[in-house]
């Protein structure tokens, strides 16, 4: 799948954060309560069509906080916990029991060589997210700092491990990645939707290439044995030297629609990181999106 697009994809999924409520025809209706999970750090903003919001309230702050912004009553969710959030619009109420949980997804930092870093983040909720922000700081030998930024990695399964890298100049600096450090904060996903791991439901062939000079071409045949829904499928190519430390990585992604199979490729080999090469593994993982 175009990269390009799949990052405008998941733009559009976060847009979704924005909820439209339709208040009662009467303001005497009776008042409506919803249920909404959150994450520890997300953002909720909610609208009313046809209507405006005149008060917004938490049972506990603590918990997840509301406040009138630009017409819109805008969520966070602080810690974990419970709390209902209450809005009242010139045309209804309306009631959020909203149930906060903790972002449990951890980040390693591991050196690989050549300027780059990998980044192994690891998802330990049942959420499918796609995309999060993570905060890193780089620091060399001496355990001075000499970058520091923010990266975002898409397609976040529920339960498995991603990987993506990150650049660093390598000429001017020796990094220590005992001394640097990443973690979360922030996440995209639609409220509207949900995901699920189809990871089990991807059946996946590899055939290899000798392209010669050292090039090596891995080409994948993924099918998606779901039969109603579509799957959004990344193959992660772990490349590893003799002593089986990562020294690179490379992807294959991959949309599917329920039943439909499709081929993709990625270069390895000498040719790409040098007499270090020595091995691969692939790492496959896959999601839905049902709304």
């Amino acid at each position: 799948m175009n990269k390009v697009m799949k990052k405008l994809l998941c733009a559009c999924l976060a847009l979704a954060m924005l909820i439209t409520i339709i208040p009662p025809v009467t303001a005497e209706a009776a008042t409506k309560t919803e249920k909404m999970t959150l994450y520890k750090g997300e953002t909720v903003e909610i609208t009313a069509f046809y209507g405006t919001i005149k008060s917004v309230s938490s049972s506990k702050k603590s918990v997840a906080s509301v406040k009138k912004k630009s017409g819109k009553a805008v969520i966070t969710a602080k810690k974990s916990g419970k709390a209902t959030v209450s809005v009242k619009t010139n045309r209804g109420s309306f009631k959020y029991v909203i149930t906060v949980k903790k972002l449990d997804i951890t980040v390693k930092l591991t050196d690989m060589g050549k300027g780059y870093m990998l980044l192994t983040v690891k998802n330990n909720t049942k959420q499918t997210f796609t995309q999060i922000a993570v905060d890193y700081v780089l620091k060399n030998d001496q355990g001075a700092t000499f970058k520091t930024d923010t990266t975002t990695v898409s397609d976040v399964v529920a339960g498995k491990t991603v990987y993506d890298k990150i650049y660093y100049d390598n000429y001017n600096y020796t990094v220590d990645a005992a001394k640097c450090s990443a973690k979360v904060v922030g996440d995209s996903r639609s409220l509207m939707a949900k995901y699920k791991n189809v990871t089990s439901k991807i059946k996946t062939s590899k055939t290899e290439k000798d392209g010669g000079n050292g090039i090596l071409e891995i080409v994948f045949k993924t099918k998606n044995t779901q039969k109603k829904d579509s799957a959004y499928v990344t193959h992660y190519v772990l490349i590893y030297d003799s002593n089986n430390q990562v020294i690179g990585l490379t992807k294959d992604y991959e949309y599917l629609k329920a039943g439909k199979m499709d081929t993709g490729s990625v270069k390895a080999g000498t040719y790409y990181y040098g007499d270090a090469y020595d091995h691969y593994k692939v790492v496959t993982v896959a999601y839905s999106t049902i709304y």
